[in-house]
């Protein structure tokens, strides 16, 4: 008896050992675990409206609203703020996944104020210039909907239109097909040679931009949580 219980405490104390390692190991892992906060998505905006070009033939006489043709896109600004316990070396949004909306002109996506590049299933990655306001990265992004509706004009009945998203029902333009998804992760290195990255994604623009003529949603960021790429 005493020989048996001796082995099952062999046996107990190799047991114990070894979930020990394998716990260690799992805790240890940092790669995909959440970052202790040195990087965390604190906002995300979108707003969305349009913008209208009138075409215009110079020999015809224009008398009413519906001798007016528009050139009209559909505009969307992302703003994501991010705050910061550590410095950050660069920023890349990666992975980009945009579904095309059923009425499409040419869409393109830009970092503001930087080059424009069009949405293909080629450009999966934008590199991001590291922009600061009050101590925290700022990250601004225009998908755009260019001239998705061209030399078009309103109905006899339209007797007054505002330059803005509203123009879409006035053009009797079923606005669910203009909608979009947009998923992409942001990825960030830090001066220590981390690199973390979050995904966000996003639905737009929504129904509000068509019936206000434009939208400024903040956006639920409680899922966008940085975790350790390596």
């Amino acid at each position: 008896m005493d020989k048996v219980k001796y082995i099952s405490i062999i046996i107990i104390a190799i047991a114990s050992v070894v979930v020990t390692i394998l716990v260690a190991n799992v805790l240890l892992d940092t790669t995909g675990k959440v970052n202790q906060g040195n990087f965390r998505v604190s906002d995300v905006i979108v707003e969305s409206s349009a913008t209208l070009k009138e075409v215009q033939d110079e020999e015809k006489k224009l008398e009413k609203l519906s001798d007016i043709a528009f050139d009209v896109s559909q505009t969307n600004t992302i703003s994501i703020l991010i705050e910061s316990n550590a410095e950050a070396t660069e920023i890349n949004i990666e992975n980009i996944v945009i579904t095309e909306p059923l009425l499409k002109g040419e869409m393109k996506i830009s970092q503001e104020g930087h080059d424009k590049f069009d949405v293909t299933p080629e450009l999966t990655s934008l590199p991001i210039d590291l922009e600061e306001d009050d101590g925290k990265y700022v990250i601004t992004l225009l998908i755009d909907n260019n001239n998705v509706i061209t030399n078009q004009s309103v109905g006899e009945d339209v007797e007054k239109i505002q330059y803005d998203a509203s123009i879409f029902n006035a053009l009797k333009v079923d606005v669910s097909q203009l909608k979009f998804n947009v998923s992409f992760d942001i990825v960030i290195k830090d001066t220590t040679g981390k690199i973390v990255k979050t995904n966000i994604n996003l639905n737009i623009p929504t129904d509000e931009t068509f019936s206000n003529g434009m939208s400024i949603l903040r956006q639920d960021v409680t899922n966008s949580i940085f975790s350790i790429v390596e």
